[in-house]
């Protein structure tokens, strides 16, 4: 099988679209198939002027001089082509739109009904180009964001699904290129990179691996919704020249020491504390709160700033970021039996204030 890939995305091999795109291709390359990749962005792609004159004046051929005869030969010669692209304004970007209006040149101006559809045929009896993929990612949590564009290519093969060889639509793709959302989220690679395999080998994506892909990555949309504002928010700020003021220490909590013994969430909050590693990030200010909501109710933060950690019982007036949690989630994370970011993807435990530091934590303390 010979695959084309149509990278749609402004960015490139630098957007979180390609994490997805190298996953799929590694796995197509392991089932054997033969895959290209042609990123839109370094390609010179006019916008059709709906002159026609590719069907009427000079059949075949556009009257732009540009890259599209090159791409429009790869195409043809390809088994399979996958759309690959970030959604925009809940369908494709205009990259993405030029190289598909684009195609024009390829079709006669005939109308056939097929099936009761109306649709161009091929210019060119031998062109294998019958199949299609559709790789996307987009910042929302929610799939549902994806369904104009799962529709425009639906009704882009005549209303028949079965000509959608894979459909990989990843909402939260922030998380893609975040280093420690990736174990959280290898489940998610592995099911795409499958179905890159099970393309190349069936032609299709199994109904089983398609399941797995359609389930969304991030599992509180407003938790989500809240750290992203926050992020926003502070880059906004910072943007705009306002002053970060320093926590300059909190009066309301009671500092913690080492416990001989782990067994409460205390205990572990002041191990943590004892155990920080101040070469993981030396200029770091930050405070975590945590909030425990059942049978061991607490409130305790960790105060990083000047190379040192100091452990509270009590709350923080302006923390960095809050963690609400049962104890038996807190206990399972900082004894290594849960795996902190594979606990936030799945809800386990909610977040309020700055994602990044949240994302350091695990960098920051020791086992």
């Amino acid at each position: 099988m010979k695959i084309l890939v149509a990278n749609g995305s402004p960015r490139g091999a630098h957007g979180n679209t390609e994490v997805l795109v190298q996953q799929f291709v590694a796995g197509a390359r392991e089932g054997g198939a033969e895959v290209e990749t042609v990123y839109l962005k370094d390609k010179q792609i006019n916008h059709c002027l709906g002159c026609f004159a590719c069907w009427f004046k000079t059949p075949g051929t556009c009257i732009h001089k540009d890259d599209m005869p090159e791409l429009l030969e790869k195409i043809q010669q390809a088994d399979l082509l996958v759309y690959a692209m970030p959604l925009y304004v809940y369908t494709v970007p205009g990259l993405m739109k030029d190289f598909m209006d684009r195609i024009i040149p390829i079709v006669e101006p005939y109308i056939e009904v097929r099936d009761g559809v109306s649709s161009h045929p091929s210019r060119n009896p031998q062109s294998k180009f019958r199949r299609i993929a559709i790789i996307s990612s987009c910042g929302f949590p929610e799939m549902s964001h994806f369904n104009g564009l799962k529709e425009t290519f639906k009704t882009f093969m005549h209303g028949k699904p079965e000509l959608i060889a894979a459909s990989i639509c990843c909402s939260g793709g922030s998380a893609l290129k975040i280093p420690q959302m990736q174990p959280a989220i290898q489940w998610y690679l592995d099911a795409v990179k499958l179905s890159g395999r099970e393309v190349a080998q069936t032609g299709h994506t199994s109904e089983q691996t398609q399941a797995i892909i359609d389930r969304p990555i991030i599992a509180d949309t407003e938790m989500f919704a809240n750290m992203a504002n926050e992020t926003f928010g502070k880059l906004l700020s910072n943007l705009e020249g306002a002053t970060v003021i320093k926590d300059t220490g909190n009066t309301n909590g009671t500092l913690l020491q080492p416990s001989c013994s782990l067994v409460s969430v205390r205990d572990h909050v002041a191990a943590l504390a004892r155990d920080y590693d101040a070469q993981a990030h030396p200029d770091i200010n930050t405070v975590v709160q945590l909030v425990i909501t059942d049978e061991e109710p607490g409130s305790y933060y960790l105060r990083i700033s000047d190379g040192r950690c100091d452990a509270y019982l009590g709350e923080h007036d302006a923390p960095t970021t809050t963690i609400s949690t049962t104890s038996d989630v807190w206990l399972a994370i900082v004894r290594g039996e849960l795996d902190g970011t594979m606990a936030f993807m799945n809800g386990q435990f909610k977040v309020a204030g700055d994602m990044a530091a949240l994302l350091q934590l695990g960098d920051l303390l020791k086992k």
